[in-house]
Order: C-alpha cells, then sequence, then structure tokens
C-alpha cells in the first residue's frame, strides 16, 4: 500500500519563520531599550538624591527632637539635671557639631555622666552649623555649658562642647531670648565655612529657654 503524498502549503512554512523571528528582540530593539533605561536612570537620579537628602535630614532634626524631650523628661521624672552635649569639630572639612549625647549633669562638683551613647549626625551627611543660623551658643555661654571635651573620641579629635541642661524645676541653662535661641542642621553638601543664609533644605530646632519646650521648622 503506496502512502499517501502530502505537500504543504508555502504559507505553514512562512508562519513558522515568522513566529521564530518574532521570538526575541533584535539588537537594535535592544539598543533602543537600554538607551531608554539610561536615560530614565540619568533623569530620575538627581530627584532621588534629593528625597534621600531629604529624609536624612528630617530623621536627624527629628532625632534632636526626641532627644531635647527626652532629656527635658528624665531631669523632671529622676529629680536632678539632665543635659545634651553639642559636639564641635572638623570632619572632612565641614566644621560645625557633629554628635550629640545625654549627660547628668552634678552642680555640687561640675561633673557630666554620660546616660547614652552618642548620636552622630555624619550617619546621614547632615551637619549642625553654626554662625548666625545657629546663634543659641554664640552669647551668654557660662562655664559650666562649654568647654574642651574631656572624654573620648571626642577629646581624641579636639572637640568642644556647647551644653544644655534641663532642671528638674522646668527650667533650662539657657540664657538667651527666645528669638535667638534656635540651631539649624543642613545636609553637609550644602555646608560652606560661611554659610549664613539658609539652603533650600534645613531643619531648625528653637528651645525655649524658659519652658524648655522644642519647636521644628522645615521649608
Amino acid at each position: 500500500m503506496k502512502t499517501p503524498f502530502t505537500t504543504q502549503h508555502p504559507s505553514c512554512s512562512l508562519r513558522r519563520k515568522s513566529h521564530r523571528a518574532s521570538a526575541g528582540f533584535s539588537l537594535v530593539e535592544l539598543v533602543i531599550v537600554v538607551a531608554i533605561v539610561t536615560m530614565l536612570i540619568a533623569v530620575a537620579t538627581p530627584y532621588t538624591l534629593a528625597a534621600m537628602q531629604s529624609a536624612n535630614l528630617t530623621s536627624a532634626g527629628d532625632t534632636l527632637m526626641q532627644k531635647l524631650a527626652m532629656a527635658q523628661q528624665r531631669s523632671l521624672t529622676e529629680n536632678r539635671p539632665v543635659g545634651l552635649d553639642f559636639y564641635y569639630y572638623n570632619l572632612d572639612e565641614v566644621k560645625g557639631c557633629h554628635a550629640i549625647q545625654m549627660i547628668s549633669y552634678d552642680p555640687a562638683t561640675n561633673k557630666a555622666t554620660q546616660l547614652e551613647p552618642p548620636v552622630y549626625w555624619s550617619k546621614q551627611s547632615v551637619v549642625l552649623v553654626e554662625g548666625s543660623l545657629s546663634p543659641m551658643f554664640s552669647t551668654n555661654q557660662t562655664a559650666t555649658t562649654t568647654g574642651q571635651a574631656t572624654t573620648n573620641p571626642f577629646q581624641s579629635l579636639g572637640a568642644t562642647f556647647n551644653r544644655i541642661i534641663f532642671y528638674p524645676n522646668g527650667s533650662t541653662s539657657l540664657r538667651v531670648p527666645l528669638r535667638t535661641a534656635y540651631l539649624t542642621l543642613v545636609p553637609t553638601k550644602s555646608y560652606t565655612p560661611d554659610i549664613a543664609a539658609a539652603p533650600p533644605n534645613y531643619y531648625t530646632v528653637q528651645i525655649d529657654p524658659v519652658t524648655g519646650r522644642g519647636h521644628s521648622y522645615r521649608p
């Protein structure tokens, strides 16, 4: 018995070839996709970095507010003076306050005891600047609230400190009017040695010298 001879229509062969050809991308298509992705990354990167910078600044400022509130609360509940030390030193050519630390203060001996590990602003690429943007510590400082750091690692860094002390009666060691009782954090990328005008992104904390209450300001 003869096997019937069948012929395949040419269109079937063409469809199979077309299917194989459309199974992947051509080199031109891949080059176009890569170019589009590269362009999108280039456009989005500045916005992503700005968002990260803003988030770091917010985190640092919120931490400062929390530490101030915690120091005041501990002073009230533990019935003893509790303070916050602000350490100023030069880090990677950026001069300002790079760390804070909560302490207990003994007025009889003028001795400060560390209550918590330091908090470093450099982890968020932020610095608390000096000068006109942070006039709180520029005047009326007493011997108990400023000086050379005497504990490491800050002593080895040649750091100086400024201190806010909260007392159990609710008062503070600040001797400045409310209008100058504020400090400003800025991104390290916005820092200049003579910075006098607030950059587009900053975090300002004002502390009432009488009540010790803190208020924050963002642009």
